[in-house]
């Protein structure tokens, strides 16, 4: 057992029948609490009068002579401890008469040892032997006992208290007990240690689990059989917080971990094995956040979502020419967006899977305005990005790059849909009374090919060479597929990994919000979720996947068809009946024009420009840059219709700033290959 919730009165309770106690429970707890309880009906006068003697004449006293029967109808009518005594006395023993001809005396007695307070907040003898012994009530020995029915009379006793009532209890009850000297010889400081470290330090590492659990909502009378593995969540933990005794020289000081496992014969669903919310669930401030549900800017993690997206809807293929350069994207409002890649530089043209595996942000950007804001935005929420509240117009041309935000979980069961051929799957957390109780619904999010494309292009290490260099935290000894994730200011670092097998997931950074000291998504989260999967991947494993769908071909970086013995060439696993792959038949003596064309980068579509009178005008100057200008063979540049502009040989140039509305129009002799409109006002 990992643990468990609390009822609404912040309290712990189970309810186990009485046939399920051990003999002596009863007995004992009669003996101490209602010795005539099987032959009175419901009040006890001689109980009454030997309360009162004690009361008056003994140091001891022992308070009430209330019967077990007495003591449940407050348990079930807290508000009556507020009446004045003499009225709920009277209540008492009318409601005690009731109860005993409602119910028979084992009904009693099992209501009363499920419900009578015996530690803290621990409510009946389950809850309490769960807590303190870490057993079940049914494995209950006979000192054990003694002690539960010591601790009814008063939570929380002193040692004197224990000794007393011990020594008093054993010579009435029809068991051999020793004579207890010291409250030690009990188990008095070995419960006081596990009193106090049972909900925190030995299971603090399952609490969010169990938070979130009571958050959905499930009914606590339930018993949820948890998929979570309390020893592979307590690994987890302690990997997450030595990676964070590393990472704290760069300002990093949280960090969250989840996994989720295919069982073999499954093919839409996973299980939720570890879910480490936070360095420290007990942790002053922040410790309680549950990073794995908890919503931050995505970075790049959302790339692979939006490349399937697109080749699904057959805009690209994995072997598309993309242009990463620097590029203005109109909004259409008069605004203007200026992505940027992170490490500032720009590439030129380049293949999809060079760009989604390198993480290059520009194509990205390119691909979501071809795709659309609103289909993008509409496929995420059929993903399960709930978050995502506000219309497509306020996230904009952004979401590509993660600013609509996402949560672990999230993304972890999103990336899951690649090692499931293309279904999103729904994530098992448990099961109740044997039926399997799942978190979301499965379905088909992209086509099964574009799956195991995206699948393979992840797993290149190769392939991402480029940005992330031969060595680092990405590259493993074992076939995984990797994405990494890094917000603005290095604010949030994530690595989702995932095999045929296994979807590791983690963040790094600071629940406040602070800035980390430039940790990426590659080393922050990037070490946690290699030290992870080299845990769960203890025999050595197959080098390679077994492509179903794909089939390795040789692909011209430069025109993204088959290469030649002059191309210079990429290894890509391509979907088998891909009809429109033809042999490239340049040479590559120039530069070969890309998909996305003739155009320009900036001035963008409508964008509008402010004109500074306390500047001069000469230093205000429009800015022109023409993209895939070498490939013109007669190119001409018009200002509006009438004048034209001269260009260098790179496609650069610029126009005088004059307040009003201006176009340009691109010309490759007589046809017209671009046009923008912009402002100045």
């Amino acid at each position: 057992m990992i643990g468990r919730t609390q009822n609404h009165n912040l309290s712990k309770q189970d309810w186990v029948p009485l046939t399920e106690y051990p003999k002596f429970v009863s007995e004992i707890v009669c003996i101490a609490e209602d010795k005539r309880f099987f032959s009175h009906h419901g009040i006890d006068p001689f109980a009454i009068i030997n309360s009162l003697y004690s009361f008056l004449f003994s140091k001891h006293n022992r308070g009430g002579g209330s019967t077990i029967t007495m003591q449940l109808v407050r348990m079930y009518h807290p508000n009556i401890r507020s009446y004045p005594i003499v009225i709920r006395k009277s209540f008492e023993v009318l409601e005690a008469m009731r109860f005993e001809l409602w119910l028979n005396k084992e009904q009693i007695l099992e209501a009363y040892l499920n419900s009578v307070s015996v530690h803290s907040n621990s409510v009946g003898f389950p809850s309490a032997s769960l807590t303190l012994f870490q057993k079940n009530v049914r494995f209950l020995s006979i000192e054990e006992t003694v002690y539960l029915s010591i601790l009814i009379r008063k939570n929380i006793a002193n040692e004197d208290e224990i000794k007393f009532r011990y020594n008093q209890l054993r010579t009435k009850i029809p068991y051999s007990l020793p004579i207890l000297d010291s409250p030690s010889e009990l188990v008095q400081t070995n419960l006081q240690r596990k009193i106090q470290n049972y909900d925190d330090t030995l299971n603090g590492e399952n609490q969010h689990f169990l938070n979130w659990i009571r958050s959905l909502h499930l009914d606590p009378k339930e018993e949820l059989v948890s998929t979570i593995s309390s020893e592979l969540n307590s690994e987890i933990h302690s990997i997450v917080n030595s990676e964070l005794n590393v990472l704290k020289r760069w300002n990093v000081n949280n960090a969250s971990a989840i996994i989720l496992e295919k069982e073999s014969n499954q093919t839409t669903d996973l299980s939720l094995v570890a879910m480490i919310g936070s360095k420290n669930f007990f942790e002053d401030g922040n410790g309680m956040v549950n990073g794995t549900i908890a919503f931050r800017d995505a970075g790049s993690t959302l790339k692979p979502l939006l490349y399937a997206l697109a080749i699904d809807q057959n805009i690209y293929s994995i072997n598309s020419i993309l242009v990463d350069e620097k590029y203005s994207y109109s909004l259409g409002t008069g605004e203007n967006y200026l992505p940027r890649n992170a490490d500032l530089r720009y590439w030129g043209n380049l293949t999809l899977a060079e760009a989604l595996a390198n993480s290059r942000n520009i194509p990205a950007v390119t691909t979501i305005q071809l795709v659309g804001v609103p289909n993008f935005y509409r496929f995420l929420k059929l993903a399960g990005f709930e978050n995502l509240k506000q219309s497509p117009n306020f996230y904009g041309p952004g979401l590509a790059l993660g600013t609509g935000g996402a949560s672990l979980l999230q993304l972890s069961r999103a990336y899951g849909t690649f090692m499931l051929g293309g279904i999103l799957p729904k994530i098992k957390i448990g099961s109740i009374n044997g039926k399997s109780f799942f978190y979301g619904e499965s379905q088909r999010l992209v086509s099964e090919e574009t799956a195991e494309e995206i699948k393979f292009i992840l797993n290149d290490s190769k392939l991402r060479q480029k940005a992330f260099g031969k060595r680092s935290y990405l590259n493993y000894p074992f076939p995984v597929s990797v994405k990494t994730g890094t917000s603005k200011d290095y604010r949030n670092s994530w690595t989702i990994s995932f095999n045929d097998r296994y979807v590791v997931g983690a963040w790094v950074g600071n629940f406040s919000g602070e800035k980390t000291m430039d940790v990426s998504g590659s080393f922050g989260a990037g070490r946690i979720v290699q030290n992870i999967f080299r845990l769960l991947i203890k025999d050595k494993d197959k080098k390679s996947y077994t492509p179903k769908l794909t089939e390795v071909r040789s692909i011209c970086k430069i025109s993204g068809k088959l290469a030649n013995s002059n191309c210079p060439s990429l290894v890509l696993n391509v979907r088998k009946k891909m009809t429109n792959l033809h042999s490239c038949e340049e040479f590559h003596d120039h530069k070969v024009s890309s998909v996305v064309g003739v155009g320009f980068v900036y001035p963008g579509q409508n964008q509008v420009f402010l004109y500074h009178p306390g500047f001069e005008r000469d230093e205000q100057n429009i800015p022109i840059r023409i993209r895939e200008y070498q490939t013109l063979k007669d190119p001409k540049l018009v200002w509006n219709q009438t004048l034209e502009v001269k260009l260098s040989k790179s496609g650069e140039g610029n126009v005088a700033i004059q307040r009003g509305k201006h176009s340009l129009e691109l010309f490759d002799g007589s046809e017209k290959k671009a046009k923008v409109q912009f402002e100045v006002k």
